[in-house]
C-alpha cells in the first residue's frame, strides 16, 4: 500500500498503525480504553472497526470541545439589521464540562451556513432551512426566516436572504423546530477561520476482510478520502488551538522529566552500557494532532501534521490568529454517529 502510493505514508490517516492513529488525532486514552475492553483471547480474530470508533467516539464526547464548524458555505444576508449590526456572544465550549472554558465569537449582518441545511423545495418532513420557513442557530441570540434566495447563472444557490426575528416589528417570534450551525462574517475579530482543507476519511477497503481476498489490492476503495476545501469555524479555534498544544507540552514535559528520573534510577552502575540507549523527548510526544475539538452536527476533527499555524510557536503575551502562511487542514477523526458500511480490521 505505502511502496504503490495507495496511500501517503504509514501514517496515513486511512490505515490502523500507531503512527496513523496519532496523525488522524484518536487520543492515546482512546485506544488504550479499546484495547482494555476487548479481553485476552488465543485464536486469531477480526474486530469490527465500529467498535474501535465508537470507543474513540464515546472517550472525545466528554474531552473535546465543540466548536461552530460549516463544511459547505452558503451566505446568508440578514435584511433587517444594519450593515454594522454586531453582537458579541460567549459560549460554553462543552455544554457539561465548564472546565474546557469558553469562546467569545460575533454575531453580525453576514452569516454562513452548511448547504446542505437549505433547500428550495420544502416538505412536512423537512424542518430546516427552506423559503418562508425558520430555523433557529445553535447558540445564536434570535432564529432567523428565509425570505428570498440568490441563484447563479446555472440555478445553484447562492446566498439567502432571511429575516432575524429578534421581535423588534412587534410580531411573535416563530418557534423553529429544528437548530443548524452557523458562523459569522467579522474581519476586526478574524471571524470566519477558513480552513484550507478538510479530509474526510471512509474504509479503505470495499470488503470486510481484505486479507481474505485472493488479491486485497482488488478492493481498494476509491473513494476512501474525500476533500472538502473552504469550510469554516468559529474565531474561538485559535485560542482553543492555543491553549491545547500549551497543555499537551507541559504534559509532555513532566513525562519526559519522569521518564528520565527513571531511568537514571535504574541505570545506576551501568551507566557505560546504556549511555547510549534513545530517549524520547517532549517535542516527539506532541504535534499538530493534540489539538481537537467536536464541529457541532459535523463531526470530531484534528489538526493535520502538515497544518502550519504561526500563533502555536508565538508567545502566550502575543494573540492567537491567522498569520502569513497559515495553512490549516483538518483531518476527520470520527463521525458523530457510527456510518453504515463499515469494514473489519
Amino acid at each position: 500500500l505505502v511502496k504503490e502510493k495507495y496511500v501517503r505514508d504509514w501514517d496515513d490517516p486511512r490505515l490502523y498503525t500507531l503512527i496513523a492513529l496519532r496523525r488522524r488525532g484518536v487520543p492515546p486514552q482512546a485506544v488504550l480504553n479499546f484495547v482494555s475492553g476487548l479481553g485476552v483471547s488465543t485464536s486469531t480474530t477480526n474486530i469490527q472497526t465500529v467498535r474501535f470508533e465508537q470507543a474513540v467516539r464515546q472517550y472525545l464526547e466528554n474531552t473535546a470541545p465543540r466548536l461552530l464548524m460549516v463544511l459547505k458555505p452558503l451566505k446568508v444576508a440578514l435584511e433587517n439589521v444594519a450593515d454594522d449590526y454586531l453582537e458579541m456572544i460567549e459560549k460554553p465550549l462543552h455544554p457539561k464540562v465548564s472546565e474546557l472554558g469558553k469562546s467569545t465569537i460575533p454575531f453580525t449582518r453576514t452569516l454562513y451556513i452548511d448547504a446542505e441545511d437549505f433547500r428550495i423545495q420544502d416538505s412536512k418532513d423537512y424542518f430546516r432551512l427552506a423559503p418562508g420557513k425558520t430555523v433557529g442557530l445553535f447558540q445564536g441570540p434570535h432564529p432567523i426566516t428565509c425570505t428570498s434566495y440568490k441563484t447563479d447563472t446555472e440555478g445553484n444557490v447562492t446566498e439567502l436572504v432571511c429575516k432575524l426575528e429578534d421581535g423588534k416589528d412587534g410580531k411573535p417570534v416563530p418557534k423553529p423546530k429544528a437548530f443548524i450551525q452557523w458562523v459569522a462574517e467579522h474581519a476586526a475579530s478574524g471571524s470566519p477561520v477558513h480552513v484550507d482543507e478538510t479530509r474526510i476519511f471512509l474504509p479503505l477497503f470495499t470488503s470486510d476482510n481484505p486479507a481474505a481476498e485472493d488479491n486485497y489490492l482488488d478492493h481498494i476503495n476509491p473513494n476512501s478520502e474525500e476533500v472538502i476545501k473552504g469550510a469554516m469555524v468559529e474565531v474561538g479555534f485559535w485560542s482553543l488551538a492555543k491553549t491545547a498544544i500549551n497543555a499537551a507540552r507541559k504534559e509532555a514535559e513532566e513525562r519526559t522529566t519522569k521518564a528520565k528520573a527513571a531511568i537514571a534510577e535504574a541505570d545506576k552502575g551501568h551507566e557505560e552500557e546504556h549511555g547510549d540507549a534513545p530517549v524520547a523527548t517532549a517535542a516527539q510526544l506532541v504535534g499538530n494532532e493534540v489539538v481537537r475539538f467536536q464541529g457541532l452536527r459535523v463531526g470530531y476533527f484534528a489538526l493535520d501534521k502538515e497544518s502550519k499555524l504561526g500563533s502555536l510557536e508565538a508567545s502566550d503575551t502575543e494573540a492567537p490568529g491567522r498569520r502569513d502562511g497559515d495553512v490549516v487542514i483538518l483531518n476527520r477523526i470520527v463521525s458523530l454517529k457510527e456510518d453504515s458500511g463499515k469494514s473489519a480490521v
